[in-house]
């Protein structure tokens, strides 16, 4: 993947005026090898690390699904007692992830996640990128 400056400042402005609407704690992009391509937000971790991982859980989920004959599963999200995740595959190679804490709205901010998707999307389909 080749990333120009100007295309990197567009998505990290993307990420955080996402942070700022959302009220999402922490907002990764990850490819799924597990590498970290942009975040926003602030955390208290690793986000290479928080990147692995989520891949390796984003595609174990989908075995799961394969295996048990389902196409994919529509939400993946885990709820903890301080943070919540969610997980979005936002195009072939993207995953997003994005940390928040449990009095937020899901269903708000799923809203939020498909219009930063589409966002994302936009600037990646730009000649500025080459993926």
């Amino acid at each position: 993947m080749i990333l120009y400056e100007k295309s990197v400042e567009k998505i990290e402005a993307v990420l955080q005026t996402f942070i700022d609407e959302s009220g999402a704690t922490y907002v990764l992009l990850a490819d799924m090898g597990g590498n970290m391509l942009f975040k926003a937000g602030e955390g208290n971790f690793d986000g290479a690390t928080l990147a692995a991982l989520s891949a390796a859980n984003y595609a174990a989920t989908m075995e799961i699904a394969t295996l048990i004959k389902e196409d994919n599963f529509s939400l993946l999200f885990h709820r903890g007692n301080n943070e919540n995740i969610h997980f979005a595959r936002i195009t072939q190679d993207i995953l997003m992830i994005v940390l928040f804490k449990p009095y937020l709205s899901l269903g708000l901010l799923r809203l939020k996640i498909e219009s930063t998707q589409e966002e994302v999307n936009d600037l990646i389909g730009s000649e500025e990128w080459q993926l």
